[in-house]
């Protein structure tokens, strides 16, 4: 959700206007506010996974070393095979702290939703919970007051607005199907 863009959202002459895309506001069944937040709590198990993991395979490693006889001199080769274990351990760990620190240091981002009385959408999503929850508020008032006019622009978190997404209930191959048969 890195790339930003931004969307001009505005109601004239009762339709609400998202970006190019026009929602009459008499077809909007709801608009509403959602809170997107990165799981931070399965990123910090999953990074004590890995630690884990990792500590059991360099205590692996370094049995498994102590006990080989390595040709070519007494402690030589087993002293590069842990150096090499050493290394992809440190590695790993690095990768794995790294992802850990990105997932905690994302934002959270709040998402205006509009779903029509069919089954199109739309969605922005935005850092500022105010932002989309005025524009809730300013659009649910435009729906009970026909002369509303507003234009807004709103910085999308998105790579574009969600618009016209179909949800389907039930599988394929029901389509088209009779009950009882």
């Amino acid at each position: 959700m890195a790339k930003r863009t931004v969307i001009v959202v505005q109601v004239a002459r009762g339709i609400l206007w998202v970006g190019g895309e026009a929602y009459p506001l008499h077809n909007i069944a709801r608009a509403t506010t959602i809170r997107i937040e990165p799981d931070r709590k399965a990123a910090v198990w999953r990074f004590i996974r890995y630690a884990v993991i990792l500590a059991v395979l360099t205590v692996a490693a370094s049995a498994v070393s102590d006990r080989i006889e390595w040709p070519g001199g007494e402690y030589g080769n087993e002293q590069d095979v842990m150096r090499g274990v050493t290394i992809v351990v440190l590695v790993l760990a690095a990768a794995f702290t790294i992802q850990l620190c990105l997932v905690l240091a994302m934002r959270t981002y709040y998402a205006l939703v509009i779903e029509t009385s069919g089954t199109p959408r739309a969605v922005l999503v935005s850092a500022d919970p105010r932002e989309v929850g005025g524009l809730v508020y300013r659009i649910t008032d435009a729906i009970s007051n026909p002369q509303a006019n507003f234009r807004t622009e709103i910085t999308n978190f998105y790579n574009s607005h969600i618009g016209d997404k179909i949800n389907q209930i039930g599988g394929v191959g029901n389509t088209g199907k009779r009950v009882g048969s």
